[in-house]
């Protein structure tokens, strides 16, 4: 078995953190586009509960003031 020498382990370590780094890279894009995908679809979510929130709110002062409006007229 041949005698490996410093400046081939340390061409090895360039080639080895330049693969990972590629590979980080290409897991950071990944997840890039995986954050975009779940935060279009937390605010679908967002806005349509919203929205239902916003009915609630409507019918309960409408009955408020249908009771309000009743009772006066009584």
């Amino acid at each position: 078995m041949p005698r490996v020498t410093t400046q081939q382990l340390a061409n090895e370590n360039e080639v080895i953190k330049r693969n990972h780094n590629h590979h980080k890279e290409q897991d950071i894009d990944e997840l890039k586009e995986d954050l975009k995908d779940t935060r279009k679809e937390f605010n679908s979510k967002l806005d349509r509960l919203d929205n239902r929130i916003w009915w609630i709110l409507g019918l309960t002062v409408t009955t408020l003031v249908t009771i309000l409006v009743s009772s006066m007229a009584s």
